[in-house]
């Protein structure tokens, strides 16, 4: 068994050393956690997150959660991902807590608060592997799909959690602690969940001088999609296809040195936000996308025409391979 797997286990193992269960733990803590801003509502199926040095992630995670997405003062778009676990598809991380209670046979406070900081930790492991577990990678499989196909694939994921930042501890009253991790979807997890041995990129029509130049005339900085209305859903490795089902953008499209640091897009929540972005910086390309596709709703289609202006100019190329692009989604509730 790797060194990875034994660390996780372990963590567990220290939970149940007098420890209350999880369900336990949440009752008792009820009363010690602070009430989770309103501006950060979270979603159904995935967590709730905030920036990467936000002390206040354990609290927006700590609280009930409904609904599909949420919308924060930033523009970020997060999803609720098993019980405690928020993924933020604006920034590309994953984020989730946990809360631990001593034994009641502690020697000491000293001894007590150890206890209850492991137990927090192995609860906030648990809970950030069942939350990066459920994150879609396309529109046919999960992060669980390949973990339970694989041994390596599983092995790597244990390390990936195994290696997540603290980002947040706290001691609570009535003995009790909390811990927040968090993990970047980029990095480690692009390399092993974006395909590397992509097909090359065909161009899908021929440069044209009659594609429309940007109205500043300066070239376009990257492309935003507005994808508002059509109900998709976010994924590691989306794809932009025609009405005709060939790929105006997909992962093919992105150099490696770029599908490793950034991921392949990012979701926002606030049309303003996207034109912000500094992944398009400040002059994108913007294209209304028709609906989603695939299994898990994940794809989305665009016009023809919209192909067209994208492979109609070279330079747009150069944004492509940049990853400099957006996805608009709906914010929590919307149809």
């Amino acid at each position: 068994m790797s060194r990875t797997k034994h660390c996780l286990v372990a963590l567990i193992a220290v939970s149940a050393m007098g420890c209350h269960s999880d369900m336990e733990v949440r009752e008792k803590g009820a009363s010690d956690t602070r009430p989770v801003s309103s501006t950060n509502p979270p979603g159904s199926s995935a967590a709730v997150s905030t920036p990467v040095q936000s002390p206040a992630a354990s609290t927006a995670i700590s609280t009930a959660h409904s609904g599909q997405g949420a919308i924060t003062d930033s523009g970020s778009y997060t999803e609720v991902v098993g019980q405690e676990g928020v993924v933020d598809w604006t920034a590309g991380i994953v984020t989730a807590s946990g809360i631990g209670f001593p034994p009641a046979d502690a020697l000491n406070g000293t001894q007590a608060r150890l206890l209850a900081k492991r137990a927090a930790q192995s609860v906030a492991y648990r809970n950030l592997l069942e939350a990066f577990t459920a994150v879609r990678v396309d529109s046919t499989t999960t992060v669980k799909n390949y973990v339970t196909t694989s041994d390596e694939i599983q092995v790597k994921v244990q390390g990936m959690v195994e290696d997540a930042k603290i980002i947040h501890e706290r001691q609570l009253e009535k003995g009790g602690y909390e811990v927040t991790l968090q993990m970047k979807l980029t990095g480690r997890v692009s390399e092993t969940f974006v395909p590397k041995n992509a097909p090359p990129v065909k161009r899908l029509v021929a440069e044209t001088l009659t594609t429309p130049s940007p109205k500043s005339g300066m070239a376009y900085t990257g492309l935003v999609v507005d994808a508002r209305g059509t109900g998709v859903r976010p994924a590691l490795v989306p794809r932009i296809l025609t009405e005709d089902g060939q790929e105006a953008y997909s992962q093919s499209y992105v150099l490696a040195k770029y599908r490793q640091n950034q991921g392949i897009a990012a979701y926002v929540s606030d049309p303003a936000a996207a034109k912000t972005h500094p992944k398009v910086t400040d002059n994108p390309l913007y294209v209304k996308a028709l609906r989603p596709a695939g299994n898990s709703q994940t794809d989305l289609v665009i016009s023809n025409a919209a192909a067209q202006t994208i492979h109609g100019v070279k330079d747009h190329f150069e944004f492509l391979e940049k990853a400099q692009v957006i996805l608009i989604v709906d914010r929590a509730g919307s149809s």
